[in-house]
């Protein structure tokens, strides 16, 4: 892997985890404020509510998840099997109610940053296969697939906070810059 003075392709990614822990965190604190109703009311977004657009994220890290478990089958994060809950599907909230939606974020971005922490290095530039949400077998390299979870994430945390703009609420929870200053 490239080494750039030091920081290497894992930190990057340990980077990365850690500020979408971050994020998310300051995130569903300002989305606690609100009520159920408007967390859960359509704001015309793709997924309709702020509280849909939270499960398609879950959802989402979910099904990746469990998609890298061939990149490094004796994982001890992966084979969490809290990462494979029952209902798993894009066709229903994994959690009506906000704490519990919540405390699922919490669990998954700590084995996000477990994962990574685990994972050796020389194995991100390794290709691996996986279903797609409509079944179809894809080939993915290691490293991309992983920029992909946290772009994601990124996307509809933004589709979050402009919510949150046009309802005049100020929201500041995804500022990297504050992030680049410590907790």
């Amino acid at each position: 892997m490239v080494d750039c003075n030091g920081y290497h392709q894992k930190n990057v990614f340990l980077h990365f985890a850690r500020y979408n822990e971050r994020a998310n965190r300051e995130m569903y604190d300002l989305l606690s404020q609100l009520t159920d109703k408007a967390r859960k009311r359509d704001c015309g977004a793709w997924f309709g509510s702020i509280h849909k657009i939270l499960n398609h994220l879950l959802v989402g890290d979910l099904y990746w998840l469990n998609r890298f478990r061939p990149i490094y089958p004796e994982s001890a994060v992966l084979n969490n099997p809290r990462l494979s809950p029952p209902n798993l599907s894009w066709e229903h909230d994994l959690h009506e109610d906000f704490d519990l939606q919540r405390k699922e974020r919490i669990f998954v971005d700590e084995k996000i940053i477990a994962w990574f922490e685990e994972l050796p290095e020389n194995q991100y530039k390794d290709p691996f296969q996986y279903r797609d949400s409509v079944g179809e077998l894809r080939n993915a390299i290691a490293g991309q697939a992983f920029e992909f979870i946290f772009l994601h994430q990124i996307h509809h945390r933004g589709q979050v906070s402009q919510i949150l703009d046009t309802l005049g609420l100020p929201n500041n929870f995804a500022d990297n810059g504050s992030y680049l200053e410590g907790p």
